[in-house]
């Protein structure tokens, strides 16, 4: 009798332990929100209205335009949208829209990386690991055989916000696009 209370105590005992190990490994882990509002404050200088002006490279020469950026944080601080247009004037004044693009910007907390996802109207897209800094973030994508985009976008020291692109093949870059914005008062 006092052998299978030994043996009925050693069950007992170890499918408490069992059991008690399969519920902590099955404990989801904290939720990252913490994380990623403090990763994504690098970006709280974009946020808002912008305004300005820009040229790009095109077949016939360099084009000028006028730029507007428009860029909020959603999910309490998780996502960055950013909503960008350009245009310029025919020879009759009527406007002209050259750029209208859509992007999201967030960081994932396990790869501990940043994420940019830009489309435009014309339907070019692209994804990338964005390099985030103190007031700055570059960025690439492919651009066909052996070339590249590459972009950079900073705050300068007078508060504006400066974003110039290039296009590289092999290891010669070409300047495609510059602009300046700044941001548009609230009256």
């Amino acid at each position: 009798m006092k052998e299978s209370k030994k043996i009925m105590v050693f069950a007992l005992s170890g499918a408490i332990t069992a059991t008690t190990a399969t519920s902590l490994l099955a404990q989801p882990p904290a939720p990252p929100a913490p994380e990623v509002r403090a990763a994504m404050e690098k970006l709280a200088w974009l946020e808002g209205e912008w305004r300005g002006e820009g040229w790009r490279a095109t077949s016939a020469g360099k084009e000028t335009f006028q730029v507007s950026e428009r860029t909020h944080f959603h999910l309490d601080g998780l996502v960055l949208v950013v909503h960008g247009r350009g245009w310029s004037a025919d020879d009759e004044g009527n406007e002209i829209e050259g750029h209208k693009a859509f992007g999201v910007m967030s960081y994932d907390a396990f790869a501990k990386t940043y994420r940019f996802d830009a489309f435009v109207k014309d339907g070019y897209q692209s994804r990338s690991e964005p390099q985030v800094g103190e007031n700055e973030y570059r960025w690439s994508h492919p651009a066909g055989p052996d070339a590249e985009m590459r972009y950079h976008a900073w705050l300068s020291e007078d508060g504006e916000w400066i974003e110039s692109g290039e296009r590289c093949i092999a290891d010669t870059c070409t300047p495609v696009m510059e602009m300046r914005l700044k941001r548009a008062s609230s009256d």
